[in-house]
């Protein structure tokens, strides 16, 4: 059978990769992408791009985003997030974090088992501090962050 005139305008199925969350534990990760964003609700928030780094999850991608606006709640949770970061990577510029290496402490989300929930920052673990060898490139300025 021939499907020519059916396919002629239909693009390629892009080839699938299975999304999985990480397994819930602690990951040494480098900061890849640090960008100002607006919820769907109107609320400013801070989001990164995390890459980890070591030997079982080595390159492995998670995110994570954290309101700097918002409801009472969302601040209690993101606030001292953020200024945990500050802390360890020796700024609250938010600017200057890409680059940094941190330790995540993730559990699976359980609304959407493909995707992570961080709960905190703490200092790099030295038992499993294997070298990542990626590029980045800083993708804002002071200027583009709300504050």
């Amino acid at each position: 059978m021939d499907l020519s005139s059916l396919l002629k305008n239909t693009k390629p199925q892009e080839d699938q990769v299975e999304k999985k969350a990480l397994p819930q534990g602690s990951y040494n990760v480098v900061i890849e992408k640090v960008e100002a964003k607006t919820s769907a609700a109107g609320n400013k928030g801070i989001s990164l791009q995390m890459r980890v780094f070591g030997a079982q999850y080595n390159n492995y991608v998670v995110f994570d985003y954290m309101a700097i606006s918002g409801s009472e709640k969302a601040l209690e949770y993101s606030l001292p997030k953020l200024k945990k970061l500050g802390v360890l990577l020796g700024s609250e510029d938010a600017t200057k974090w890409q680059g940094g290496k941190v330790r995540v402490n993730l559990s699976v989300d359980k609304k959407d088992d493909t995707k992570n929930i961080n709960w905190g920052f703490s200092q790099v673990s030295e038992d499993d501090n294997t070298p990542i060898s990626n590029n980045t490139t800083p993708t804002i300025t002071a200027d583009d962050l709300p504050f």
